[in-house]
C-alpha cells in the first residue's frame, strides 16, 4: 500500500503525539504519509497531526493540551473549558477527513471533521466544523476560532446543555411546589392519592453568552410532561394554623376552609398525633357550639325568632336532668340572640326538650354534620346526631352533650354552611372530585339570623377576646365528657370567605380554644 494513502486510526494510541482517548473515539484518515511526532524536528508534524492532538485533547477532556496546540493559547483554553463545563455528562468525538496535500511553501491547511457529542441518555449533538491550520514560526498550529467548537459561536460564547424535566409536580394552592414538611398530617395520603407524577424528561443544548444566558437553541427534544396537581391548603394559612396548635400543651386541633368547600389548613400538635389523627377523624363531643344546629332547629320550626324572650336561670331542672349554666351564671329573661351569645346552657336545654325527636338529627343535616364525603386525599367523619326520643335526651342533646359527636372537620363544615349559606362540598385535590351531595340550603332567613347571633358571640359574648380581629362570628363550647369532671374546649366560626373549627382536648373550658383562635388569625 502506498503511504501516502495509508489510515491512520488514532483513537486509542498508537502514535507517539496522540494523548489517550478518555471522552470517546477519534479516527483520522491521512494522505501525506506524515511521520509521528518526534522522529523529525517539531516544524515537519504535518497539519493533520497537529489538527488530531487538538480533537483528542478535546475528547480526553483537556482543555489546556488542546490549546497548546493553537495560535491562541488563552483565549482558546478559556473558550474550551467554557463549553466542557457547559456539556456536563456528555462525551465528545471527532472524525477528520482526509488531510489534503500540503503544497511546499504553504502555510495554510483545512481539514474537516464531524463532531458528535453524545448527551446524557445516549442522544447525539452532531455538526460538522473545519479545522484550519497554519504555519506559525516553524510550527503548525490550529487557528483558534470559537467555530472549532460549533460554527454558530462567536467570542465570549460557549455550548450549554440543559435536562428539562417533564416530571410533573404537587403544588399548593399558590401554585408553588408542596415543601416536604409541609401539612405532615394530610400530604401522605394526598400523594398516595395523587400517584406518580413521574414524566419523560427532556433537553436542550444552546448557545449562551458569557454569562451563561441562552442566545440560542441548537438542538431539543420537549419533554413528555406528567400533568402537575393542585392541592387546596393555603401556605400561610397552613403556617398560622400550625404555629396555633404549637404552643397549646394539650393535644389540639385547626381545619380550616375557604366557605366554598377548599381545605385551607389541617392541623394538629405532637400531642394529638399521639391520639390520632384528630383533626379529620376522631370524635367528641361538640358542646355549646352545637347551639349553632339547636338554634337553627328551634328557628326552622317555629318554636323560637332570634330576638324570642327565653328564661336563662343560673340552674334548671328540665325533666330528669339538672342544667347548669357556667359558674351558674343567671340572665333573667333575656332574647333568644343574648342567650346564644352568653352561651346559656338552661335556655338552650329548654328550646331542645320541646323540639320532635327529630328536630335536632334534621338540622345536623343542613350543616352536613350527617353527610358523608369521600374527599380525595383524605379520610374524614363529620358528626353524629340521632332521633331523641325522650326529653333527657334531647335536653342534652341541645347543647352538645349526651350522643352528639363531631369532628373538628365536621364542625369546620358548620361554620362553612353559615358563612356560604348552605354546607359546601369539600375538596382537597382539584381535579379529583368530592364524592357525596351536599344537602339542601338553609330554609330561609336562618342564615342571616345564625350570623347576627354568631357576631354577637364575638361582640359582646363569650369571645370578646376575638373582636379586634376584625368580622369574625362564631361559637365557643364547652364539652364536658367521661365522667363529666373534664371538658374539651371548642371554637367554631368564619372571618370572610375563611371558616375553622378549633379544638382542644381536655382544654376544660372554651377559653383556651379562643386563645388558639386568636394565635391563629394572629398568623394570617
Amino acid at each position: 500500500m502506498d503511504k501516502s494513502r495509508k489510515r491512520w486510526i488514532l483513537a486509542g494510541g498508537g502514535a507517539a503525539t496522540i494523548a489517550v482517548v478518555v471522552a470517546g473515539a477519534v479516527v483520522l484518515w491521512s494522505g501525506t504519509g506524515a511521520a509521528p511526532v518526534g522522529a523529525e524536528p517539531e516544524r515537519r508534524v504535518p497539519p493533520s497531526a497537529v489538527a488530531q492532538q487538538f480533537v483528542t485533547a478535546i475528547a480526553a477532556g483537556q482543555a489546556g493540551q488542546a490549546a497548546s496546540v493553537t495560535d491562541a493559547v488563552g483565549v482558546a483554553g478559556a473558550a474550551i473549558a467554557k463549553t466542557q463545563q457547559g456539556m456536563p455528562g456528555a462525551t465528545y468525538h471527532a472524525r477528520l477527513g482526509p488531510a489534503p496535500g500540503v503544497a511546499e511553501g504553504a502555510t495554510t491547511a483545512t481539514i474537516d471533521a464531524d463532531v458528535t457529542w453524545t448527551l446524557p441518555g445516549g442522544a447525539p449533538f452532531a455538526y460538522p466544523v473545519e479545522v484550519e491550520v497554519r504555519l506559525v514560526g516553524d510550527r503548525w498550529r490550529v487557528h483558534w476560532s470559537p467555530a472549532l467548537l460549533h460554527p454558530r459561536l462567536t467570542e465570549g460564547q460557549g455550548l450549554a446543555y440543559s435536562a428539562t424535566s417533564g416530571d410533573g409536580a404537587l403544588l399548593d394552592r399558590t401554585g408553588a411546589p408542596v415543601a416536604a414538611d409541609f401539612a405532615p398530617l394530610v400530604m401522605g395520603t394526598v400523594r398516595q392519592a395523587v400517584g406518580p407524577l413521574t414524566g419523560t424528561p427532556g433537553w436542550r443544548v444552546a448557545v449562551v453568552d458569557a454569562a451563561g444566558a441562552p442566545v440560542s437553541v441548537l438542538q431539543e427534544q420537549e419533554p413528555q410532561v406528567a400533568r402537575s396537581m393542585t392541592v387546596t391548603l393555603d401556605p400561610k394559612v397552613q403556617a398560622a394554623a400550625q404555629a396555633a396548635v404549637d404552643q397549646v400543651g394539650q393535644a389540639a386541633a385547626v381545619v380550616a376552609l375557604q366557605k366554598d368547600g377548599e381545605v385551607l389548613a389541617v392541623a394538629q400538635n405532637a400531642p394529638a398525633d399521639g391520639v390520632g389523627r384528630i383533626a379529620l377523624e376522631n370524635w367528641f363531643e361538640p358542646g355549646s357550639t352545637f347551639k349553632v344546629v339547636t338554634a337553627a332547629a328551634a328557628l326552622a320550626g317555629g318554636s323560637a325568632r332570634v330576638d324570642t324572650p327565653v328564661a336563662c336561670p343560673g340552674k334548671a331542672t328540665i325533666g330528669t336532668r339538672q342544667i347548669t349554666n357556667d359558674d351558674s351564671f343567671d340572665l333573667g329573661t333575656v332574647p333568644l340572640h343574648r342567650a346564644f351569645a352568653a352561651s346559656c346552657n338552661t335556655s338552650f336545654s329548654r328550646l331542645a326538650a320541646d323540639l320532635p325527636a327529630d328536630a335536632l338529627p334534621n338540622a345536623a343535616a343542613y350543616f352536613g354534620l350527617m353527610s358523608d364525603f369521600t374527599v380525595a386525599g383524605i379520610t374524614t367523619n363529620t358528626g353524629k346526631v340521632v332521633p331523641a326520643e325522650s326529653v333527657a335526651e334531647r335536653v342534652e342533646a341541645g347543647i352538645g352533650q349526651g350522643d352528639v359527636l363531631a369532628t373538628p372537620f365536621g364542625m369546620a363544615l358548620v361554620a362553612a354552611t353559615v358563612a356560604n349559606g348552605r354546607t359546601p362540598v369539600p375538596q382537597l385535590i382539584r381535579g379529583i372530585p368530592t364524592e357525596g351531595q351536599a344537602p339542601a340550603a338553609l330554609p330561609g332567613g336562618i342564615t342571616s339570623a345564625l350570623r347576627s347571633m354568631m357576631g354577637e358571640v364575638v361582640t359582646s359574648g363569650t369571645a370578646q377576646e376575638l373582636a379586634g380581629f376584625g368580622g369574625v362570628r362564631g361559637k365557643t363550647g364547652t364539652a364536658q365528657f367521661g365522667d363529666g369532671a373534664r371538658a374539651h374546649g371548642w371554637f367554631v366560626g368564619y372571618r370572610g370567605d375563611l371558616a375553622f373549627a378549633v379544638l382542644v382536648v381536655g382544654g376544660g373550658s372554651s377559653k383556651v380554644a379562643v386563645s388558639t383562635t386568636a394565635s391563629f388569625l394572629s398568623g394570617l
